[in-house]
């Protein structure tokens, strides 16, 4: 990376970022208090992401070789491959189903407007690795927190949010043992 471009997002996992003198940094946020949270930036946009990106896209050039980009596309595509097959495997007990396959299937299926939220643990690797969001679907996750049992909570405040709009958690068997299904019981 030489440079690192985050548009709306504080990006909790800073092992994933660059050398702080390897990359040039640039942020756009719309909340200036998550301007520079992560990385040293030396470009700060507080700004709507849509808006700064329409003002930066003239400036910049399309550079001739592609191959970087086509290696990236094809590592992508490979790494969608992978999930499916690792959805499509059966469950090693008997009588059950793959859990990442139903969070597979569940991607193809979710409304476009939906809102899904995920435990932690294992429900949140599935939510990572095979939930695509597109459209207005919108997503939450307890981030570095790793808290236990904040799916059902969420999607309870989402639909209090947008009731019209479908509100989806994925909760582990954990997470509802420890918190007694009491959003059930609210519910």
């Amino acid at each position: 990376c030489d440079t690192l471009l985050t548009i709306g997002s504080s990006f909790p996992y800073t092992q994933c970022l660059p050398e702080l003198d390897q990359a040039r940094g640039v942020q756009i946020d719309l909340d200036g208090t998550f301007i520079g949270m992560r990385y040293p930036y030396e470009v700060n946009l507080v700004s709507d992401a849509a808006a700064a990106l329409q003002a930066l896209i003239p400036l910049i050039e399309r550079k001739p070789d592609r191959s970087w980009r086509e290696t990236i596309e094809g590592n992508v595509a490979g790494w969608w491959n992978t999930m499916q097959r690792q959805a499509m495997t059966d469950s090693d007990l008997e009588g059950t189903v793959n859990p990442q396959r139903l969070v597979w299937e569940l991607s193809e299926q979710l409304p476009p407007n939906a809102i899904v939220a995920a435990d932690s643990g294992s429900s949140a690797n599935w939510y990572a690795r095979h939930l695509r969001f597109r459209g207005e679907v919108r997503g939450s996750l307890s981030g570095t927190l790793a808290t236990m049992g904040p799916g059902v909570p969420y999607v309870i405040g989402a639909k209090f949010a947008h009731p019209d709009r479908p509100a989806i958690a994925l909760v582990g068997d954990g997470a509802m043992q420890m918190n007694g299904m009491a959003e059930l019981l609210t519910v």
